[in-house]
């Protein structure tokens, strides 16, 4: 470890537990946190989710300015909790804002909610968060709503809100507090090489076991972003050695992929959180899978891949790896080689943009349109948020059946 990343060690820690000592000092007290003890069930679901769906058509405000009001609510007499957010609030209060709002939609799947509400419990305490905290979020959440919805908001509306989030709190804070792991890995980088222009494919050794199932990802933070933790796949299934690989594409104003594609390098360090999805292969199926990729949104079916390959050679896949131009198919030597081993992998590389690829061409919903049927497939998808909407488009319309679907939420 550089002395660097040992003085960000050290100053990251002091920060956490001043912010500690502080909450505790300033909220322990007067708060009523919810007790750390899963709920059995949520009797009055289907009418809290019918009353959240009916508040939001009485807010007449943009979202932006929720946001805002929701933020100055939240930091109002506890400065302390910005510590908790990167220095750039915009992308990371926005994807808090909208998890909050997305309750009343999650609660139609309650099995698939607490799933979720489970693992980001787990997730949750590298931040350091504390009952405390749950409770200015809920009073934030509620008074920015509130505030927005004006002469409309009800008091039936209130509760249900209430109702819904001390339901979420209580699960995320069973898990947090049941978990055995800890609250974040440190990481070291063994491997780096730029195979692209802006793609890089490093491989990270941590410094405690790292569980995780073939299909789900975990969040990173740099020590040049703070408190900045920013999603990435795992690209191989579970190794003997411990090691795990990521594909990174750095991104216009990513300042954290832009690290870790051109910044970063082997012995450099890194924050690794638990973790996370439900994308995961069910390897007792018998059902052929249809795996489709676009860019390094192959890492998890990569992984996937691999994963069916070692346990079930003989199950038939189809793996579809698109990118724009040749050269960004970056992984497509180690992909021929696992075809060549395995007859029962079928590999597809589609040069979405290369006129002189001498494989498919095209966008990739036109050719799993073209190529279908698929309803007797199990299907994985990974990509730009974009891609992934217009693939499930098109397997609906191919009637493949939701269930057989699996993809972690994308953005709109």
């Amino acid at each position: 470890m550089t002395d660097a990343s040992s003085d960000y060690e050290q100053l990251l820690a002091l920060h956490h537990a001043m912010q500690l000592r502080r909450s505790l000092r300033e909220e322990g007290r007067s708060a009523a946190p919810i007790a750390a003890r899963r709920p059995t069930g949520y009797p009055a679901r289907e009418g809290d989710q019918a009353l959240m769906v009916a508040s939001l058509e009485t807010i007449g405000s943009s979202a932006d300015e929720v946001v805002r009001s929701f933020y100055a609510q939240l930091f109002l007499g506890r400065p302390y909790l910005r510590g908790l957010f990167p220095a750039g609030l915009r992308a990371d209060g926005d994807r808090l804002f909208n998890a909050l709002i997305g309750l009343a939609e999650a609660l139609s799947d309650l099995p698939r909610l607490v799933e979720r509400l489970e693992q980001l419990g787990r997730d949750h305490r590298k931040y350091g968060i504390r009952p405390a905290h749950y409770d200015a979020v809920r009073q934030a959440l509620v008074g920015a709503l509130r505030e927005h919805a004006g002469a409309g908001w009800r008091p039936e509306y209130e509760q249900a809100w209430l109702r819904a989030y001390d339901f979420a709190a209580a699960v995320m804070q069973a898990a947090g507090a049941a978990s055995t792991d800890p609250p974040y890995w440190q990481g070291t980088i063994v491997a780096h090489h730029r195979p692209y222009l802006d793609i890089a494919v490093m491989k990270v050794r941590t410094d405690v076991a790292y569980r995780y199932r073939a299909g789900q990802y975990t969040t990173i933070e740099v020590p040049a972003v703070p408190r900045a933790w920013r999603p990435y796949s795992m690209a191989t299934a579970p190794r003997p050695d411990g090691v795990l690989e990521f594909h990174v594409r750095a991104i216009d104003l990513g300042q954290v992929s832009t690290a870790l594609v051109h910044d970063m390098g082997v012995g450099s360090t890194l924050r690794l959180g638990p973790p996370m999805g439900s994308a995961v292969i069910a390897t007792t199926g018998e059902r052929p899978l249809l795996v489709v990729a676009g860019g390094t949104g192959l890492a998890p079916c990569r992984a996937i891949v691999e994963q069916v390959l070692t346990t079930q050679p003989g199950r038939p896949i189809r793996l579809i790896f698109g990118a724009r131009q040749t050269q960004e198919l970056y992984n497509l030597p180690i992909l021929a080689q696992l075809a060549e081993r395995y007859p029962a992998l079928t590999l597809v590389p589609v040069a979405t943009d290369d006129p002189d690829f001498p494989g498919p061409r095209g966008a990739l919903p036109e050719l799993v349109s073209s190529t279908g049927p698929w309803h007797e497939h199990e299907v994985y998808l990974s990509g730009p948020p974009g891609l992934v909407h217009a693939l499930d488009r098109v397997l609906a319309r191919l009637r493949v059946p939701p269930a057989q679907i699996h993809h972690d939420p994308v953005p709109d």
